[in-house]
């Protein structure tokens, strides 16, 4: 998850546009983080927020921590935020451990999705966006998922359009590309979530 963004389909919405320096992997392993993840959870972080951030409210959403939960729709609650966490807003950001636990229970549903949907079938595109170009990899679906990754979410709609990082509907309601999470989310280890080597990792 500010990248993360978001206000998808249903009720995944990590936000992007609210990114501040995010955290290192070093403050995220000493929050339980996996050593093999942390690097790639940083960057996805570094798109989101640090563990203190509440995002300004974005069409009605507002979004937590340093993977930017968002709640449901003109509340402070639901949505992602809920569904990963039992808890206020303000102890979910007095609480990083329970901030990278929600997020790895977060990716792995993502991921798992991910797979049933068919978008799994990107990894290997060269995609370029602004510029910067990437084969895609196993993390940069996992960083795409920060918008969600059921069949109505952004990253299905660049799939469906043949990997087309300019077609309808793959910018979230901040006019933020799931290009620009493929792209900047390639070749990290992220084997602590999808239980296999995509050979792209460094």
């Amino acid at each position: 998850m500010n990248h993360s963004r978001p206000v998808l389909a249903a009720v995944v919405c990590l936000f992007a546009n609210v990114a501040l320096a995010g955290e290192t992997a070093v403050s995220l392993m000493n929050a339980g983080m996996s050593a093999d993840c942390a690097d790639y959870a940083a960057n996805v972080s570094a798109s989101e927020g640090n563990f203190g951030s509440t995002s300004p409210v974005v069409n009605g959403y507002t979004c937590y921590g340093a993977f930017q939960f968002c709640s449901a729709k003109n509340s402070r609650t639901g949505g992602t935020f809920s569904q990963y966490y039992k808890g206020t807003p303000e102890q979910f950001l007095r609480d990083p451990q329970a901030q990278v636990a929600a997020w790895m229970d977060y990716q792995k549903d993502e991921w798992a999705k991910a797979q049933r949907n068919g978008l799994t079938s990107a990894v290997g595109q060269r995609v370029c966006y602004k510029d910067e170009c990437a084969t895609l990899t196993q993390s940069s679906i996992l960083k795409a998922c920060q918008f969600g990754c059921g069949k109505d979410s952004k990253l299905a709609n660049f799939v469906a359009a043949g990997f087309d990082c300019n077609a309808v509907g793959t910018k979230d309601g901040a006019g933020t590309s799931v290009c620009k999470y493929l792209v900047s989310g390639s070749g990290f280890n992220v084997a602590c979530v999808t239980n296999s080597n995509d050979g792209y990792d460094c």
